[in-house]
């Protein structure tokens, strides 16, 4: 594996981190990502509308970076190292979703969408916030999910039912005290979902969050009090849930998910 791996480094179809690098950001585990090389040819497979390139320099590979984001292929030249264990979580709850998708036959992942996609071409909302003294004020913020996906249940689409189910994806990995993530999340997460924004960019005002949490039960339930705290009836938007759980599960149809209001855990599905 080291030999094939390195003969795909030294080609410039995969990289990873130099010594420089390893200096700069401390790294929770090995990781590599796809290189220039990788990324053309991927792309040329996928029949995208892609340029070999002349030299790998800074401007050719600019160039290249964006004719694919342009064609929704959102390659990440380097990692986002002050965000590298969050990425790799938002990665492990990817692989758990098609883990769990191969138990049940009649569900595919029909769309995935990652945050750069969000991050490249943001939408931002309007939403109410009570100050002090019971002062409202309006404010506006871009919302940038982890992720966004949508599951399609064939059974049901072949019997004319309604069958297509879009989630967000929101990781907490405790870095914001409770407070402040019902402010920066709850509030204008509810608001999206709802927002033409939202419709304009999916086609439908229909879709859950899921607020995955890595730090435990407690934490959890003290999301799920700002929850209910900060959006009030619009709390059922929210699914909770924490990697501990999702783990030793298959994350769309065992009993794992919490609702604000609800004493039992339920299923996504």
């Amino acid at each position: 594996m080291e030999k094939r791996l390195f003969k795909l480094y030294h080609n410039g179809y995969l990289d990873w981190p130099s010594q420089e690098q390893r200096r700069r950001a401390p790294l929770p585990e090995s990781v590599c990502w796809l290189g220039w090389r990788g990324a053309l040819l991927l792309g040329e497979r996928w029949g995208l509308n892609v340029d070999p390139l002349g030299r790998a320099n800074e401007n050719q590979l600019r160039k290249l970076e964006g004719v694919l984001r342009r064609q929704g292929f959102h390659w990440m030249r380097e990692p986002r190292w002050i965000q590298l264990q969050h990425d790799l979580a938002v990665v492990d709850f990817r692989l758990l979703l098609e883990k769990s998708l191969q138990e049940c036959e009649a569900l595919k992942l029909s769309d995935w969408l990652n945050e750069g996609a969000f991050r490249s071409q943001m939408d931002v909302v309007e939403y109410k916030v009570e100050g002090q003294g019971g002062v409202i004020k309006k404010m506006r913020k871009g919302v940038l999910p982890d992720a966004y996906f949508v599951l399609d249940d064939e059974r049901r689409r072949l019997n004319g039912q309604p069958y297509r189910a879009r989630f967000l994806l929101e990781l907490d990995m405790a870095t914001h005290d409770n407070p402040s993530f019902g402010s920066e999340k709850f509030l204008p997460g509810a608001a999206y979902i709802s927002s033409p924004e939202y419709k304009k960019r999916f086609g439908n005002n229909s879709g859950r969050w899921l607020i995955l949490t890595t730090a435990g039960q407690r934490r959890m339930e003290n999301l799920m009090h700002q929850c209910e705290e900060k959006v009030g009836g619009r709390a059922a938007l929210f699914y909770f849930t924490t990697f501990e759980l999702l783990e030793r599960s298959n994350l769309l149809i065992s009993d794992i998910w919490y609702q604000v209001g609800s004493a039992r855990p339920m299923p996504l599905i």
